[in-house]
């Protein structure tokens, strides 16, 4: 029998839980709507204190492809920009697969503290060192590193991200390029990141159909987020999205009694 983890977590909650899921939701949302990145580096800090890691990765899944995906083909010229993605996707495959399988074996409280100290690390570095440039030579070597990282930490944690962007922002995207870009990658890797988790036996195709219904709360945050986007300065952008790095990754630490 397959498993249906997923509906089996939230049932058995209570109103309460279920509510302060949805309320995690929309603030993920608000985050992705103001800076365009960073919706699971919000959410999944937050979703933990109320249901198990692995669930939460499964609960993201979709909303992460579906927020990302107009970003994504926003201005044309996708498979341009696929293309340019594609030293991180080489190295986000075989990382995501890795990285499921981590996940589905480890205890859950081991998988929090190992997302959260990536986190930290990759933010705090790219924090003080902004003028990080890469040389054009040193692009696919760097992408397959970070993209396999990267999908380490996707398939952890749904978090496949973070690492990815400082590649995107030490290559100089800033903006619109940035998002398009990063959206890009996000949609790829979480579409792998749910085939991945359905394939497994402790997960079934109901379990995409709530993480599909996980989308409104996210749209409702991204709806309000989305209006204050514009008063927003590219360095003040590129900040945020490093202040939201390192602060997720305090949080699954201080949350899991890494400094106590």
């Amino acid at each position: 029998m397959r498993g249906i983890m997923l509906i089996r977590t939230l049932y058995f909650e209570q109103a309460s839980i279920i509510a302060a899921v949805v309320c995690s939701l929309i603030v993920a949302g608000l985050l992705k709507g103001i800076i365009g990145v960073g919706m699971p580096v919000v959410a999944l800090p937050l979703l933990s204190l109320f249901i198990d890691i692995k669930s939460a990765a499964m609960l993201l899944s979709m909303p992460l492809i579906f927020s990302n995906l107009p970003q994504a083909l926003e201005g044309g010229k996708t498979g341009r920009c696929l293309m340019q993605l594609m030293p991180a996707i080489l190295g986000m495959i075989p990382g995501l697969f890795l990285g499921v399988r981590v996940l589905l074996a480890l205890d859950a409280n081991v998988a929090k503290i190992i997302a959260g100290l990536v986190l930290m690390g990759v933010g705090g570095v790219t924090l003080l060192a902004p003028k990080l440039q890469l040389q054009s030579r040193l692009v696919l070597p760097t992408g397959i590193t970070f993209g396999f990282f990267g999908g380490i930490l996707g398939g952890i944690a749904a978090m496949p991200g973070p690492l990815v962007f400082i590649f995107l922002l030490a290559k100089g995207l800033r903006g619109k390029a940035f998002t398009k870009e990063a959206s890009l990658y996000l949609v790829v890797s979480a579409g792998l990141l749910a085939i991945l988790l359905t394939a497994s036996r402790q997960f079934s195709w109901l379990d995409v159909s709530v993480s599909t219904a996980a989308m409104l709360p996210v749209v409702l945050g991204m709806y309000v987020g989305q209006h204050m986007r514009d008063k927003i300065a590219p360095e003040t952008f590129k900040k945020l999205v490093l202040i939201a790095v390192i602060a997720a990754g305090a949080e699954l630490l201080l949350r899991h009694g890494f400094f106590g």
